[in-house]
């Protein structure tokens, strides 16, 4: 005697649904009057094509290699003001969706900038810099367990923040400790936007809204005036010191219908 066995396929909850087979779970709302596109790896496939470092300068003393199609940062990490140690794509972007996986050494301390702008003499004396003027919204990249600054009580220093203005949600319970890899997400639509660390939201904002201009205003950039209203910017990996890898970093553009 045979046996026929027979499948029977059954739509999934929504709730069932991985990442793979839906990516924009929890953002479709905000994505009702954009057009996305498809997804660019910005890790090249070999060397830093795409990349520069500030003001277009060749990449000649970075210390961010790719290896084997990740981006790492290599010790050791002498702070000289970064102007070559950063990494800056030749390309400025508007609204996107960027997905992007770290792997962070042990009291790491990095970042991903976007909506980069040079912004002078002001922009230096932020940064105690003489020269390096360059400032943008930073999606922290912290090893909270092992870095004095993801401590600090309100947060607004801890990975997944928006360095010294915002603390993401309390509650993350998902952060993974150095050497182990975590996920983040920047949802850049106009001036709201989000903060994503291992599938979950911890952090939005609006840019321009009272609670942003409150922030800003009693801030580190408060003398940038215009800080994080350009429409669009450099995306930037940041050189602080510290070793980090990157194993992913995709994006996807987003324009209006």
């Amino acid at each position: 005697m045979r046996l026929i066995l027979v499948c029977v396929l059954t739509a999934l909850p929504a709730a069932m649904l991985s990442a793979a087979d839906n990516p924009d779970a929890g953002i479709e709302p905000l994505l009702s009057g954009y057009k996305v596109s498809a997804p660019v790896s910005l890790i090249p496939d070999k060397g830093l094509d795409g990349w520069t470092a500030h003001w277009g300068k060749p990449l000649t003393k970075t210390r961010w290699k790719n290896t084997d199609g990740k981006l790492e940062l290599l010790p050791p990490g002498k702070d000289d003001g970064r102007e070559n140690g950063d990494i800056v794509t030749k390309k400025q972007y508007s609204n996107f969706i960027l997905d992007f996986d770290w792997i962070a050494s042990k009291g790491c301390n990095s970042g991903v900038k976007f909506r980069l702008k040079d912004f002078g003499a002001v922009g230096a004396k932020i940064n105690y810099s003489k020269t390096f003027g360059w400032l943008g919204i930073e999606y922290q990249i912290l090893d909270d367990f092992n870095n004095r600054e993801g401590t600090k009580e309100d947060g607004r220093w801890s990975s997944a923040a928006l360095y010294s203005m915002f603390a993401p949600d309390k509650d993350k319970k998902h952060l993974q400790p150095h050497g182990k890899m975590n996920s983040g997400r920047l949802v850049v639509l106009d001036n709201h936007i989000e903060h994503w660390l291992n599938g979950e939201r911890v952090l939005q904002y609006d840019i321009g809204s009272e609670v942003w201009n409150k922030a800003f205003e009693g801030g580190k950039f408060a003398r940038a005036k215009g800080f994080g209203e350009n429409p669009s910017g450099f995306i930037m990996l940041q050189d602080h010191g510290h070793a980090v890898t990157i194993t992913k970093l995709v994006i996807r553009e987003v324009n209006k219908k």
